[in-house]
């Protein structure tokens, strides 16, 4: 059960990133939460402590440094991570999510600073579902789950894939009103063929090649009943998998449980939505357009897949 902000006093309250307001807590909530004392003095709305988070990520010279500073702010203070995120969205989105995401995936070991979400790795085989015990929240309903293979446009890079499930969770919570007690981003953590990465004495994550076929099939088998039997009403949702097991456990899993492939559903849901406004707006006809694809990765194809499909119900 989620810990409530009256189950939590002192240091306590303050290191709790849900329910720590820091220099915000009133005179009387700092008296009755055991605060005296731990916060300096001035009272602090939360229109104050924006400008001063703004500032502070403003003052960093690099994008990567922005990043970090956000993220920092999450782990402290999330109301106002959120605030931020949601005020000054044309400002933070590029630094929350992409492009920045990329460098802080590639990035990840050396810029660690608070462990979130869920690693699960082959030796876990058969205590899958105990991991998810050791999650603190029950009632998860969204999982952004990655095996790090095909990250954006980067390719492998293992554990370092974590910080895609995080993002994208966080525009859930931004943009679209989840709350972020009942969104959980899983790291499978099969290993890595990047070399570069294994021989990195900082690498976070299980440091060998990766496994496949049915070592690889039976893992992925258990989280999913793993997340069945756990929070039965959860959406799982598959990000940056290499495309041949992207849809390999598309078809496997899609019509057992509430799951989908961002990259190969949800780009071309979006994709093909553009276009279709764009028709609104230019008049051409649907059926007229000449589609150009540059690559045939999981999005391509998707998106390749959906219009096609378009197309033949348009006539």
């Amino acid at each position: 059960m989620t810990q409530s902000k009256h189950d939590l006093t002192g240091a306590a309250l303050l290191n709790d990133a849900r329910h720590n307001k820091s220099t915000a807590f009133t005179k009387e909530e700092r008296e009755r939460f055991g605060l005296r004392g731990l916060l300096p003095a001035a009272v602090c709305g939360q229109d104050t402590q924006l400008t001063r988070a703004l500032e502070n990520v403003r003052r960093k010279e690099h994008d990567i440094e922005k990043y970090i500073a956000l993220r920092a702010l999450e782990g402290r203070n999330e109301r106002l991570f959120y605030r931020a995120l949601i005020e000054h969205t044309t400002e933070l989105l590029p630094l929350v999510y992409t492009p920045t995401v990329g460098q802080a995936c590639r990035e990840f070991a050396h810029i660690f600073r608070q462990s979130r979400g869920l690693y699960i790795t082959p030796e876990d085989r058969g205590s899958v579902r105990q991991l998810l015990d050791n999650w603190p929240e029950r009632d998860v309903r969204v999982i952004v789950v990655t095996d790090g293979e095909r990250i954006l446009g980067l390719g492998d890079l293992g554990a370092n894939g974590m910080g895609i499930p995080i993002g994208k969770l966080s525009l859930y919570t931004a943009f679209a009103g989840l709350d972020p007690s009942q969104c959980l981003p899983v790291q499978l953590d099969v290993g890595t063929n990047n070399r570069e990465l294994r021989e990195d004495p900082l690498y976070l994550g299980w440091n060998h090649e990766r496994i496949q076929g049915d070592a690889y099939d039976a893992l992925i088998e258990e989280f999913v009943d793993a997340v069945q039997d756990a929070y039965p009403h959860a959406l799982i949702q598959f990000e940056d998998f290499l495309t041949p097991n992207a849809y390999r456990l598309l078809r496997r899993y899609r019509d057992e449980v509430l799951c989908f492939n961002d990259d190969i559903q949800g780009t071309a849901a979006v994709s093909l939505a553009g276009v279709f406004a764009s028709t609104r707006v230019n008049g051409a006809r649907f059926e007229d357009l000449r589609v150009m694809f540059l690559g045939a990765g999981s999005a391509a194809t998707g998106v390749g897949v959906l219009m096609t499909r378009a197309l033949v119900n348009v006539g």
